[in-house]
């Protein structure tokens, strides 16, 4: 899911590790840091050996301090370890020879120099590299799981998100158990074949079909179902463990369930592609800033709340625009060029220590919030956000919708701490429904635990950041908060 882990000794964070990863990203790189992606309370070993198995290379920034550290001989060992894992070696103001010392090795291999001038040039370097390794893995491995991960991950919908969860699950699960990691490849193609159905379901669609009674809807409905993509669905569908192909071994077998994996995921990725430039083309969707919103929108957020959520954690639409007037941060929305309707929308309000805290308890319902435990963003300060709802009408689920929304958010807490020094130290929020639940822990949130509501409260913290945000603006977000962390962690 990575392109490249940087191992180094945090002393050469600021001078090299900083500017080089920056200039990467600015290609396209998906890059792993320890402080971006260890958070509060993970086992520090363990992070780290998941960050170098999650990346197609590992680039040593080597350093006096470098070699001084005893992390980085640690991340060296894990890598050679590893012979899948490709090591490039960054050379930082030491000469070679001190290097001979201590790890001769690698100057058998392809090095870079890095100075203070030529940071953009050893990232092009790196991003060739890295294109190359892209096409030697997709050469090798027939589903590179990694890349579809990724693309997945472009879309930020329930589907795929579920699907990038289920080939994370399916390449773990194969390392087992062949015959289960095929088992599991066949709730990969149900998941493909009901969301393909969602999406072109008609009115007549009535009936409770089956997996396969949807596959062959699909094919007869002209959707660009290809023969191929098909016949892999199907035979994923009806194909588990060794009943799939009884006569050949498990190495085989996981080369045919790859094999399937990789047509039909192409395949759906270009699909879902097109949908959405066809939704983009047909309407936009444009993001409704904080203080834009009337009281007709409001309205247009509690219809989506009667049909996505629990009536009973429903507040009405007269509270929820007087939550607004007192704090108009408290919302941000997306809404429909074609309709002119409300579509999508955040919830989310700083409050007091003693709301947070009663929120945190799992006693405590939307209907009984009123101003007196919401803040104003009115002195730059620390404050704790509650996240109190997440809606996207249904209709809109598959589109970009989510992630224009989130992108806007993100903007949103950047421009408040970078501008008016509003800085979010703990965020809470309530799961109540099973995208709520699956977004949580997708972002990195902790379960703090279950509610009389049958709902779970979770938590995580931007002072320290312990969110998990993929995005290039996530990303700026968590390194601006780490960076305030550290100049006020005394305080923390």
């Amino acid at each position: 899911m990575y392109d490249v882990f940087i191992s180094h000794s945090s002393k050469d964070k600021s001078n090299y590790v900083y500017k080089l990863r920056d200039k990467m990203e600015e290609f396209g790189c998906k890059v792993w840091l320890d402080e971006e992606n260890i958070i509060t309370g993970d086992n520090i070993l363990n992070e780290i050996k998941r960050g170098i198995k999650d990346s197609l290379c590992v680039i040593l920034i080597l350093t006096k301090h470098f070699l001084d550290s005893n992390w980085t001989s640690l991340e060296t060992g894990l890598t050679l370890s590893d012979t899948s894992i490709q090591i490039i070696p960054v050379i930082a103001n030491i000469p070679e020879s001190v290097i001979a010392e201590k790890y001769p090795f690698l100057l058998s291999k392809k090095y870079l120099r890095l100075d203070d001038n030529n940071f953009a040039i050893c990232a092009k370097e790196l991003f060739l590299t890295i294109t190359k390794l892209r096409e030697r893995r997709r050469k090798t491995d027939p589903l590179n799981y990694h890349e579809k991960v990724r693309g997945l991950n472009n879309f930020d919908s329930p589907s795929t998100n579920k699907l990038s969860i289920l080939i994370t699950e399916y390449e773990q699960i194969c390392k087992i158990s062949i015959d289960a990691g095929i088992s599991h490849a066949s709730k990969i193609a149900v998941t493909v074949i009901d969301d393909l159905y969602i999406r072109t379901k008609r009115p007549d669609d009535t009936i409770e079909y089956s997996s396969s009674d949807k596959l062959d809807l699909l094919m007869s409905r002209g959707i660009g179902l290809n023969q191929g993509v098909y016949e892999h669905l199907h035979s994923l569908i009806f194909g588990s463990g060794t009943q799939m192909t009884p006569f050949i071994n498990d190495e085989d077998k996981k080369i045919m369930a790859d094999l399937s994996l990789a047509s039909i995921l192409d395949w759906y990725l270009v699909y879902i592609a097109a949908i959405l430039r066809k939704n983009m083309n047909d309407e936009r969707i444009d993001t409704v800033w904080y203080n834009e919103l009337k009281f007709q929108d409001f309205l247009d957020m509690h219809e989506i709340d009667q049909l996505v959520l629990r009536h009973d954690l429903i507040a009405p639409a007269d509270i929820a625009y007087k939550w607004y007037q007192y704090n108009n941060f408290s919302h941000i929305a997306v809404r429909s060029s074609i309709t002119k309707k409300i579509i999508g929308y955040f919830t989310l309000f700083p409050v007091t220590d003693d709301l947070y805290d009663e929120i945190k308890s799992g006693n405590f319902k939307d209907n009984d919030l009123d101003t007196k435990g919401i803040r104003k963003y009115d002195i730059p300060d620390f404050y704790k956000l509650y996240v109190a709802c997440v809606c996207i009408h249904p209709d809109y689920q598959n589109t970009t919708a989510f992630h224009k929304l989130y992108i806007s958010l993100i903007k949103m807490m950047y421009d408040l701490a970078t501008e008016k020094e509003i800085f979010i130290t703990d965020i809470i929020t309530e799961a109540s429904t099973p995208h709520g639940l699956k977004l949580c822990k997708i972002l990195g949130f902790k379960k703090l635990l279950n509610t009389s509501l049958d709902t779970e409260i979770y938590g995580a913290t931007l002072l320290p950041p312990s969110l998990r945000l993929n995005s290039n603006f996530g990303h700026r977000l968590i390194r601006f908060y780490q960076e305030k962390y550290n100049e006020l962690k005394d305080l923390f």
